[in-house]
């Protein structure tokens, strides 16, 4: 008698955001928000690459002390195009979009963002500035600096400025749009039962990266607006030839750019700590504190942008504000961090200005002369 063969019925493939569908239309028009993260993460990853080439040249120009490789003008173009690509199309969106998009509804339970079709669009928003952006920088780039310092942006450089910034404008709508995003399903959509404090603490890192992302992107998106406007129109708003004022544009510049050093910061942070929770098995020591840390990094950094124009004509008690705000916020949520060279010469600075030096000795004056005083009456 014949042995009957026995086989296993092949179980098909469990399905999942990669093969639910297939094609290019299935990605380009997708609403899940795991292949919108990875969408994002493919296009950073080009301008990270489009950034690192730009890092090589200066890299080799700098070689050597002669112009070998990049003259002067060329190497003012490829150091500005290598930090705006850096700055605004990789370090800015780079963990938000990709790990904040894949994560973060699938850590408070939830299927999907709030709004799937505006996540979608803020990826076509950031391709669409992003391709502006590269147009400005083939057609001939831009050397005033990642900055724009005006007025050199305004008046006298010929490069492609406002096409850079428009570029720039139209990306940071994705930003906000992002951030929106964001919070809204943080407060909407999270699973019965996880509060406020049973969240991981990424999520308190996204939920106050999104804050800035909302709060500071306008600020440099309009600043962006005003140059071009004053260099397209020649309205004095920056230039003093015109009756502007340039240290206002640093003004508003920094008040965005140093925040933005906290969306690049925070949620690296919220990474670190769900990896020493998960691979020590313990839960985090001062949950609240590291929690509320988070929000507070976000708010003093709108707080303490004036460190960065410690070398421009402000006023003296304005930079004693700044640096007194400076050295809290940077030590909130016990990171520890000491002042930096930038505190260090404006406290420098102030101790050298003639009134603040005049108030000093007053005091110390006054001071010695007390405690002479209080030693006459013991005796």
């Amino acid at each position: 008698m014949q042995a009957i063969e026995s086989f296993e019925v092949p179980t098909p493939p469990k399905v999942n955001y990669i093969n639910a569908q297939y094609g290019l239309k299935s990605w380009l028009l997708t609403r899940d928000h795991k292949r919108i993260a990875l969408l994002y993460l493919g296009s950073i990853t080009f301008f990270f690459f489009i950034g690192g080439i730009y890092a090589m040249m200066i890299r080799l120009e700098l070689l050597t002390p002669q112009g070998d490789l990049l003259q002067s003008t060329t190497y003012n173009k490829v150091f500005t195009q290598h930090g705006i690509i850096m700055i605004f199309f990789f370090l800015i969106p780079s963990i938000p979009a990709t790990l904040g998009n894949f994560l973060l509804p699938m850590m408070i339970g939830a299927k999907d963002l709030a709004f799937p079709r505006i996540n979608l669009l803020s990826w076509y928003i950031y391709l669409a500035g992003a391709l502006v952006t590269i147009y400005a920088l083939l057609a001939g780039g831009v050397d005033t600096g990642w900055t724009f310092y005006t007025p050199f942006s305004t008046t006298f450089s010929n490069s492609y400025v406002v096409a850079t910034g428009l570029g720039i404008f139209i990306n940071g709508f994705s930003s906000i749009l992002t951030g929106l995003n964001f919070i809204v399903t943080i407060h909407t959509m999270r699973a019965p039962g996880m509060t406020w404090f049973r969240m991981p603490l990424f999520l308190w890192s996204m939920y106050a990266t999104s804050l800035i992302m909302i709060l500071g992107t306008p600020v440099i998106a309009i600043t962006i607006l005003l140059l071009a406007f004053e260099r397209v129109a020649r309205v004095g708003i920056f230039d003093p030839a015109l009756g502007g004022d340039p240290i206002l544009f640093q003004h508003l510049f920094w008040f965005y750019s140093h925040p933005a050093v906290y969306i690049m910061v925070l949620p690296g942070m919220g990474v670190i700590s769900e990896l020493i929770a998960n691979f020590s098995r313990k839960n985090i020591f001062g949950y609240s504190f590291v929690a509320f840390s988070s929000l507070a990094i976000a708010v003093f950094g709108f707080l303490v942008w004036g460190h960065h124009l410690f070398v421009t004509p402000q006023s003296v008690y304005a930079g004693m504000i700044f640096v007194s705000e400076f050295r809290r916020s940077h030590s909130v949520g016990n990171q520890g961090v000491q002042l930096d060279c930038d505190a260090l010469q404006v406290v420098d600075l102030l101790r050298h200005t003639n009134a603040l030096r005049a108030r000093i000795h007053r005091a110390v004056y006054y001071r010695r002369h007390d405690r002479t005083v209080s030693r006459v009456a013991r005796c």
